[in-house]
């Protein structure tokens, strides 16, 4: 049997914090996939995507991190009842295109160096580390020096690295702060750690966790 990882949705109810009832659905049909082998996964995407009807394909997109002309693919040969869809059609193993870090070895030291301004940790060491940027973000930003990195790509090497692929949330509305305020708050203290750094001197950081 086929073993891959398993994605992680990132359609934008799973990748908030907020509890719904669909994401047990997307993490069960991103289960499946993983033990389906590369047609089967596109023809299983095909059809639930047909079943939710317009829109389909684009949520299923999100959902399994999968091409969403790879499940018009599919589409189209679950219409022409897989006609000419034969088991030759498999890949061999370890077939198939190049891991994006494979192709660019500096891709993943590059996505570390983005995300060093802005790591947040979990002072329990029970939940992975976490980022204030988006995949989308992070994913234009690693453009910008050179590096091809889709969304999905900057999510499985966020996991890679032990972060979380969400966005970390702050609830504002309770602290009391804007997120322009809470932007200029994290500016600044970026521009100390650079300051710091460029003189030689310690960094330290200091976590806490309210106790109740």
């Amino acid at each position: 049997m086929t073993h891959t990882p398993v994605h992680c949705c990132e359609c934008p109810l799973c990748q908030s914090r907020e509890p719904h009832p669909e994401r047990a659905f997307h993490h069960h049909i991103n289960l499946i996939l993983s033990r389906l082998n590369e047609p089967q996964r596109r023809w299983f995407v095909a059809l639930e995507a047909l079943r939710i009807g317009h829109g389909g394909k684009h949520l299923l997109a999100q959902i399994t991190g999968m091409s969403p002309n790879t499940i018009l693919r599919g589409c189209r040969e679950l219409e022409a009842e897989f006609a000419g869809c034969t088991e030759a059609h498999l890949r061999m193993p370890g077939g198939g295109r190049p891991a994006a870090e494979e192709r660019d070895p500096r891709l993943e030291e590059s996505l570390e160096a983005l995300l060093a301004s802005e790591t947040v940790g979990d002072p329990m060491g029970r939940r992975p580390m976490a980022k204030s940027s988006s995949l989308r973000h992070l994913s234009a930003a690693l453009k910008k020096k050179g590096h091809a990195a889709s969304p999905p790509t900057v999510s499985k090497l966020l996991r890679k690295l032990k972060y979380s692929p969400k966005v970390n949330a702050r609830r504002t509305e309770v602290r009391g702060a804007s997120t322009a305020q809470r932007h200029e708050q994290f500016e600044h203290i970026n521009e100390q750690r650079e300051d710091f750094h460029t003189a030689g001197d310690p960094i330290i950081s200091v976590d806490t966790k309210k106790k109740s």
